[in-house]
């Protein structure tokens, strides 16, 4: 017995049993994982930029924050009320050009009729419009729910930026309580977390200026018209792991038929193709490799497999996750990798 409380009692084992608890309380707090992850991203962007604003411009530091809020949404919306009129404008020239394709083509007008009539006395083809009806309407619903979780993590880091000071003054005081050496556990487990993942968040950062910038040389050489606008709804949805492509997509093609018609869409699928190569099987690996000293092969094969478990959660936290456990079990330092490779 007396081997037994020993063996608890070692700095070790009480740090994997604190690890342990930490992870059932995620777990059972999965509901909120989205705000809890986008607030902490938010936060560690806004503190870094406000610090680094706080000293270079010798601004309070509270300002500092404000201005960086202030700045960023403000280039979001503008950015948004740019490129949505335009937007609007090339969409509503589909349905003109949807009216020609079909009158320029004798076989679709001729038929047109009688597929519409099939259409109507199949139930098979009715069932599956009632099924894309309630899987569309539900998607709706998650895209609502995925911009208030937005929303309310832009928010909650706002004031967590602002009151840094002060939360940082609470937070030590659990740290002098009565279970303070369950709290430094936590303490230092969660920093070592964020600290990672916040190194994550700025390579994807990187990840996407670039995809939009090769994205934008495509886009002029194909021709697409409103080029600017392009560029800004890449890198706003390029911003979004893994779906992010597929909602580009979705503007993108309907541009490209509204501006050039068939040939243009499939140019336009041809090049997001090849950019999302590059970057999947090339320039993701390669970043994150270089940011978190993990092999390219360890880190591709990370992202596979993360993805398939977590999502599109998995592509941002699969790898913070990952060399966070190589850092707890003493496989590697995270905040000194190169040191690790010299050994």
């Amino acid at each position: 017995m007396d081997r037994i409380i020993r063996f608890l009692k070692r700095d070790d084992v009480d740090m994997y049993l604190t690890l342990a608890f930490l992870i059932v309380l995620i777990y059972l707090m999965r509901g909120f994982a989205t705000v809890i992850l986008l607030t902490v991203i938010f936060a560690f962007l806004a503190v870094k930029v406000s610090r680094w604003l706080n000293v270079k411009t010798h601004l309070p530091y509270w300002i500092a924050a404000i201005v960086v809020y202030v700045v960023v949404i403000g280039v979001l919306i503008g950015a948004l009320s740019y490129a949505a009129p335009t937007l609007i404008t090339q969409l509503k020239v589909i349905p003109d050009m949807l009216t020609k394709a079909v009158t320029n083509h004798p076989v679709w007008n001729k038929n047109i009729d009688k597929w519409v009539d099939q259409a109507i006395h199949s139930s098979e083809l009715i069932q599956n419009g009632k099924t894309l009806l309630v899987t569309g309407i539900k998607e709706a619903g998650h895209i609502g729910t995925g911009f208030t979780h937005v929303l309310m993590a832009i928010f909650l880091s706002f004031i967590f930026t602002l009151t840094r000071g002060r939360m940082m003054s609470f937070g030590r005081q659990f740290l002098t309580s009565r279970f303070s050496k369950f709290f430094h556990n936590v303490y230092y487990l969660g920093r070592k977390f964020v600290l990672i993942l916040g190194k994550i968040i700025e390579t994807q950062l990187i990840i996407c200026t670039i995809n939009t910038i090769l994205m934008t040389i495509g886009f002029a050489i194909i021709g697409m018209p409103s080029i600017m606008v392009l560029a800004i709804i890449v890198f706003i949805l390029g911003l979004v792991p893994v779906a992010g492509v597929l909602l580009s997509m979705i503007p993108l093609t309907l541009l490209a038929f509204a501006s050039g018609g068939l040939v243009r869409v499939a140019e336009i699928i041809v090049l997001v193709i090849i950019i999302h190569a590059f970057e999947s099987y090339f320039l993701h690996p390669r970043l994150m490799a270089d940011r978190t000293d993990l092999p390219v092969f360890a880190t591709f094969i990370t992202l596979i497999i993360m993805e398939s478990l977590l999502g599109a959660w998995g592509l941002i936290v699969g790898i913070p996750i990952v060399a966070f456990f190589l850092d707890v079990l003493g496989v590697q330092d995270s905040e000194h990798p190169k040191r690790m490779t010299s050994k």
